[in-house]
């Protein structure tokens, strides 16, 4: 700070001062996405202010995102014409942030709130969402388009898969697929297939019993050894502990 000599100089100081802060801004002000296609990839936004400006937009702005880091952390870009909620550094208005996104009178939840806030939810544009039901307790994580949906059930103890238009495939062409309960069953309304690449085996512990309207072997041997006939060995369950490729 200057040396103060005589009045002149502290009033000179204070209008200085009061120009320098009068270009800051302390407080939160709301802003409108004009373009979110950063040239640099960095995630940003610009933005205009319509207190400040309806026509002008900002230089490229940070957003504040979760667990942002390298390769990582929460990554949910606003759109055009969303909402936002702007700080800026030491008040300097050429440099704002991006601390959140609003719901307003045009932009509504995806949600409803009836007081007890028992659905917690994320949800896409497109309509896929993973949704949190505390009332059902239940995970639901289903597709915008409605074709499939799996529900985590922790009330019935039960994790569900559906397919609500089309199939659902289960692959590991490059390893094994292993099923491993107490009890399984397989049901099928018209046709089921099982086919092996090399050799299959299938068997029980216990007795089999295999009945149906009209049973037809075919193959260019049989064995019907039934004295030396064994069950191939249980599938187990040995769940691994996947490396961190972060090294977090």
């Amino acid at each position: 700070m200057r040396p103060i000599y005589d009045l002149a100089t502290a009033f000179a100081a204070q209008v200085h001062e009061a120009g320098l802060e009068s270009t800051r801004m302390y407080e939160a002000a709301v802003g409108i996405v004009t373009d979110n296609k950063d040239p640099s990839k960095l995630g940003r936004v610009k933005v205009k202010i319509p207190v400040l400006s309806d026509q002008d937009s900002t230089w490229w702005c940070p957003i504040i995102m979760l667990g942002a880091g390298k390769n990582r952390g929460w990554f949910f870009i606003p759109e055009v014409n969303d909402e936002v909620l702007l700080m800026f550094e030491h008040g300097d208005i050429t440099r704002p942030l991006v601390v959140g996104a609003l719901w307003g009178g045009k932009d509504k939840p995806p949600d409803k709130n009836p007081g007890k806030v028992p659905h917690r939810s994320i949800k896409s544009r497109a309509g896929s969402r993973i949704l949190f039901d505390d009332d059902k307790n239940q995970i639901i994580i289903e597709d915008g388009g409605g074709k499939g949906r799996i529900t985590f059930d922790s009330g019935s103890n039960k994790i569900t898969i559906e397919a609500l238009d089309g199939d659902v495939c289960f692959q590991a062409p490059a390893d094994e697929l292993k099923i491993v309960a107490t009890t399984v069953e397989i049901t099928a309304q018209q046709n089921v297939e099982i086919n092996a690449g090399t050799t299959m085996a299938w068997g029980s512990d216990g007795a089999s019993k295999i009945g149906s309207a009209n049973i037809t072997w075919s193959g260019s041997k049989a064995n019907e050894n039934c004295g030396t006939a064994q069950s191939p060995a249980a599938p187990t369950a040995t769940p691994k502990d996947i490396a961190d490729p972060y090294g977090s």
